[in-house]
């Protein structure tokens, strides 16, 4: 089986795929980094985006298989949550991983790794 290498860019894949698994890269909200915006409108905006991501590539959120979170701040765990439990859909929550990180760009409040299954897997 290949391992097939979506939008290939200098250190990175945005998309890794083998055996009907994607694994995403990193994505933060790239509004974030034109207007200032809340934990909560920045989780809603990168969540909507992963639907369409998650689509481009043959997938949806109820194959989701697992998803990183990562904070700038713990503190914002509140406001995360009341973004994604408006996105996932219930019977459907994945194996998650939420911790805090510095490695997010400046306007960058959160950042989200997903890892799902294709549906036609």
């Amino acid at each position: 089986m290949e391992v097939l290498h979506h939008e290939p860019h200098n250190r990175a894949s945005r998309v890794t795929e083998y055996g009907g698994v994607l694994y995403f890269e990193i994505h933060a909200p790239a509004e974030a980094f034109k207007r200032p915006m809340t934990m909560y409108e920045q989780a809603s905006a990168l969540l909507s985006r992963y639907d369409e991501l998650l689509e481009q590539y043959g997938s949806d959120k109820r194959h989701v298989l697992r998803a990183e979170i990562i904070l700038k701040n713990g503190d914002d765990l509140d406001e995360f949550n009341r973004a994604w439990s408006e996105w996932i859909e219930d019977g459907y929550q994945p194996a998650r991983y939420t911790h805090t990180g510095l490695v997010l760009a400046d306007g960058a409040l959160l950042g989200i790794v997903l890892t799902a299954a294709k549906k036609d897997a």
